[in-house]
């Protein structure tokens, strides 16, 4: 972890009653330039949360400065009390909007069911989100790294009894003998704050011992070097978002950059875990296709991906896109097209701002440059509409039931396809009095 200097860091007071997250809050803060924290009850979540320190951290890096984020160390919480707790600090803090206060800030959640369908009974895939449906882990959400585009970026909220995590884990694990892997804080980067907060190692030990179970971890972070003596007996999937040049410089501030990612991949790797790439997310700089071809020759020099996958920038409007990114750095045809695209009527919003021609032109790209060096590596969509899958599967060689997914809950190493139906064969099992339910 490199030296941080959080402009502050707030403890609940659980916390302070657990001897486990006590060692692991006095490690960071030895690591770390701030020298001191505030103890914080549930009750006084919604004063931290309107604090100027807190308040900055909202919106999209790309329209703050860049800092250090601020810390919230909690204790993860199984006791099936989240809606009486929740109800306890409105009682308290009559008019706030409660919507600021996610489950994560309350210690909830942590191992959730993920379903891009809201429909529970729809066994197939989002139109506009094509993402399998599985039990995902997250233990740190925030992230320090400060991308341009990112909405989760200058804070961190950790549960540190880690412990409790893991056994509450082996449960959900048991009851569903279905999924084979699981991906590890989609809304955060783990390694960043390691060895020293010690809760991605915990993970890596332990599914480390499992016989037939596996960690995905999405990264952009150099920081691998404490991996190396871990037992991880190739258990640990290392899922590497990886961008070019001008991206990893200029839009994705503190995370490494292009050949650092790749060289901390090459580490991995040689240490014997398997490694995947995700051209995630794909913005279209100027030369961006020559600095695309310039990443994609330096990754296949130095590793051998177990799969690759791609998404175009999307999840936002154009005005949003302008105010977090200097469209100075874009390709103007690219600029243009989204500007004029803008004006139109979207069949699916979650696909903004590219439309579906410019997206298809980088995708159709990326899958040359990858072939012209590789014929038989798995090259896939990821989270794009079926729109897309329908222009893109049969150059692909895939279709959303058969692709192999960097993250998905049965993309073991290894996997050309998927051996089964991914929406058929998903259950969300629930142990017996799972978070206080029967």
């Amino acid at each position: 972890m490199y030296k941080m200097s959080p402009p502050a860091v707030f403890v609940s007071d659980r916390v302070l009653e657990d001897e486990e997250s006590m060692r692991r809050l006095e490690a960071f803060m030895k690591a770390t330039n701030s020298s001191s924290w505030e103890v914080i009850k549930d009750e006084d979540i919604p004063a931290m949360l309107e604090r100027p320190v807190w308040k900055r951290t909202r919106g999209c890096a790309g329209t703050r400065k860049s800092y250090d984020p601020v810390f919230f160390f909690n204790t993860f919480r199984f006791d099936g009390q989240r809606d009486e707790v929740r109800r306890r600090i409105a009682a308290a803090n009559p008019g706030y909007n409660m919507d600021w206060i996610s489950d994560y800030h309350l210690g909830y959640r942590h191992i959730s069911w993920f379903n891009s369908v809201r429909d529970a009974s729809v066994t197939g895939p989002n139109p506009e989100h094509v993402c399998r449906p599985c039990w995902r882990l997250n233990i740190s959400p925030g992230c320090p790294h400060e991308c341009a585009y990112c909405g989760v970026t200058g804070f961190m909220v950790a549960g540190l009894n880690m412990g409790e995590y893991l056994r509450q884990l082996d449960r959900i694990i048991e009851a569903n003998p279905w999924q084979l892997t699981y991906l590890v804080d989609d809304i955060s980067d783990v390694l960043a704050c390691e060895p020293e907060l010690n809760l991605f190692s915990e993970m890596v030990r332990f599914f480390g011992a499992k016989k037939d179970r596996y960690v995905i971890v999405h990264t952009k972070s150099a920081n691998v070097d404490f991996l190396q003596g871990l037992p991880h007996n190739g258990k640990t999937i290392m899922c590497y978002s990886l961008s070019a040049r001008t991206q990893s410089t200029q839009l994705e501030k503190v995370a490494g950059n292009t050949s650092e990612r790749i060289e901390a991949a090459r580490k991995c790797q040689e240490w014997g875990m398997a490694v995947r790439f995700k051209f995630k997310p794909i913005i279209p700089v100027r030369d961006w296709r020559d600095e695309a071809r310039e990443m994609i020759r330096e990754m296949f020099e130095k590793t051998r991906p177990d799969n690759l996958s791609m998404t175009v920038l999307m999840w936002m409007g154009f005005d949003h896109m302008a105010a977090c990114i200097d469209l100075d750095l874009l390709d103007p045809k690219f600029v243009d097209a989204a500007r004029k695209a803008a004006g139109v009527e979207w069949k699916h919003q979650r696909i903004r701002p590219f439309p579906h021609e410019v997206r298809r032109e980088i995708y159709e790209f990326y899958h040359k440059e990858v072939r012209a060096i590789d014929k038989d590596v798995p090259l896939t969509l990821s989270t794009e509409s079926l729109d897309m899958w329908k222009d893109m599967g049969p150059i692909l060689g895939v279709d959303p039931k058969t692709y192999v997914c960097g993250c998905g809950p049965c993309a073991v190493p290894g996997l050309k396809t998927l051996p089964s139906h991914p929406w058929k064969g998903a259950r969300r099992n629930l142990p017996k009095g799972w978070m206080g339910q029967d």
